[in-house]
């Protein structure tokens, strides 16, 4: 079966992440830490925080979160917030950020004891529509019964972890210069980002290892995690490569390279052989970027559903599903549901659907 590549987040709308933790609220107000859920679109978690932090009054290293969320989406996540908004805060907040293409709200959500930070979150819920489908694709994916399918995927993380949408894919190449401590080329490529820290390097004029000194600690956190992320990448493909015993789908996504499984066999003996890679993460803790080791499944199960399949409004000809999924912390709904179109496909042409 043919079968375009899906179109995914055409819109903001057609991306809706819920995450998933388990807070220790208590509904005592003197508690230090004040718990806010975020809903935003057009904004990323760091862009957020900055702004959270402004109308708090406190620096940004007082308002933390579990995870980071895309900016081509919808997102919900909580907020850990030292000292709390009072409501007319909150409501100032609101009134400032609610309208328009990009968008943040806040509602209380209790108080707690303990800040917010990767590691406490459990995963992400999905609802993501899938545009671009060929009508042959829909009437097979109409043809299969079952609703609900599992699905197993090769664990890459996705483009977006090296770049923002629109910009290039350059954040493990910033990772790389700041731990060769080449600080002028990690400020040239910040600056060309289109990132929300774009603006500011463009801006600095000192020296280029006094920027990253002044800019919030996880964010330089975070671009040492983009490098590790793509060696981890490399790492699997290497891993794909040693085991499988049918051809491979190479590709490049935005400029970043990827060898998918075309056999659910591939996947599965890899699982089997590597379910784990130990992985590099580095994290702002006690006043210092931590460089700590852990291990990462190479493969992930997952269950779709899909809840419904319909002419694609933005494409006259074309089809769009909508996808119902939970995903594990750390893992890329994109990178699933693209392999579940491929993994659908292939299935449905073997049935002779």
């Amino acid at each position: 079966m043919t079968l375009e590549y899906p179109v995914l987040k055409a819109r903001h709308t057609d991306f809706i992440v819920q995450e998933t933790i388990v807070l220790p609220v208590q509904d005592e107000p003197d508690a230090p830490y004040q718990y806010l859920r975020l809903r935003k679109c057009g904004y990323t978690t760091f862009e957020a925080i900055d702004r959270i932090a402004a109308v708090c009054g406190v620096p940004a290293s007082d308002v933390t979160a579990a995870g980071l969320k895309d900016e081509d989406a919808v997102t919900e996540q909580h907020i850990a917030c030292r000292g709390g908004l009072a409501p007319d805060r909150i409501a100032e907040f609101n009134a400032r950020h609610s309208a328009g293409d990009r968008a943040m709200s806040l509602t209380p959500h209790g108080y707690g004891r303990q800040d917010l930070r990767a590691g406490h979150l459990e995963g992400n819920g999905f609802r993501i529509t899938v545009r671009g489908l060929s009508p042959t694709f829909a009437a097979a994916l109409d043809g299969l019964g079952e609703r609900t399918r599992d699905l197993f995927f090769v664990n890459y993380y996705d483009t977006q972890r090296f770049g923002v949408a629109g910009g290039p894919k350059t954040t493990h190449h910033i990772g790389r210069a700041l731990l060769e401590n080449d600080h002028q080329t990690a400020l040239d490529l910040v600056r060309a980002s289109r990132s929300a820290e774009a603006e500011h390097a463009r801006r600095f004029a000192g020296p280029a290892a006094g920027f990253f000194d002044a800019i919030d600690p996880r964010v330089r956190a975070f671009y040492l995690c983009a490098h590790a992320s793509y060696v981890w990448n490399e790492q699997l493909t290497a891993r794909l490569r040693q085991f499988y015993r049918h051809p491979l789908d190479e590709t490049h996504r935005d400029g970043i390279p990827y060898a998918f499984a075309t056999h659910r066999d591939d996947v599965l003996s890899l699982l089997r052989r590597v379910p784990t890679l130990s992985y590099v993460r580095y994290r702002w803790t006690d006043g210092a970027i931590r460089r700590t080791e852990g291990l990462r499944p190479t493969v992930v199960q997952t269950r779709v559903r899909v809840e419904r399949t319909g002419e694609d409004t933005d494409t006259p000809g074309r089809y769009a599903c909508e996808l119902a999924l939970f995903l594990p912390t750390g893992c890329y709904a994109t990178n699933a549901v693209a392999q579940w179109v491929a993994w659908t496909a292939r299935t449905a042409a073997a049935s002779d659907l």
